[in-house]
């Protein structure tokens, strides 16, 4: 039996609802924004087994799989999806703060990280051993290196 729109649309919601939670218990960053991105944190093919996507390997159950992944990176894409930042992020592996003032003297207590380069919010991800912008979508730029701290 074919999935409509609306159920194509059910698993998704509810698969973002399974994703935010996961960010809250601090077991993905805020910042994954797509499905494929899901897959360097966990094995995002759970999601779709746990909400009940069919998986039987016709035709049509691939073309369901990949619009209710298509729908989830939409909706983790959306402009107005909120990302981690100091104060929110709970990720283990994400730390938004700094003990070094913009002029390079020692702080006594650690204060929220900016970018050197634009001022926009940002932290370090452990994971991938380097500072990035807190918002996903801000532009590339000159972000804090390792070697200036």
């Amino acid at each position: 039996m074919p999935a409509t729109d609306s159920r194509i649309a059910d698993w998704a919601r509810q698969i973002l609802t399974a994703v935010d939670d996961s960010v809250a218990e601090g077991a993905l960053p805020a910042t994954v924004r797509s499905f494929t991105e899901l897959h360097d944190h966990c094995d995002a093919n759970d999601f779709l087994i746990d909400v009940g996507v069919p998986h039987d390997g016709t035709d049509a159950t691939i073309e369901h799989i990949v619009a209710v992944q298509d729908a989830v990176t939409a909706a983790l894409q959306a402009p107005d999806r909120p990302w981690c930042t100091y104060g929110t992020c709970r990720y283990p592996g994400h730390n938004h703060t700094t003990t070094q003032a913009d002029d390079g003297r020692d702080l006594d207590t650690p204060v929220p990280m900016r970018c050197t380069h634009c001022g926009q919010p940002a932290h370090y991800d452990d994971k991938l051993g380097d500072y990035r912008h807190d918002n996903p979508a801000a532009p590339d730029c000159f972000l804090i290196r390792a070697a200036e701290r």
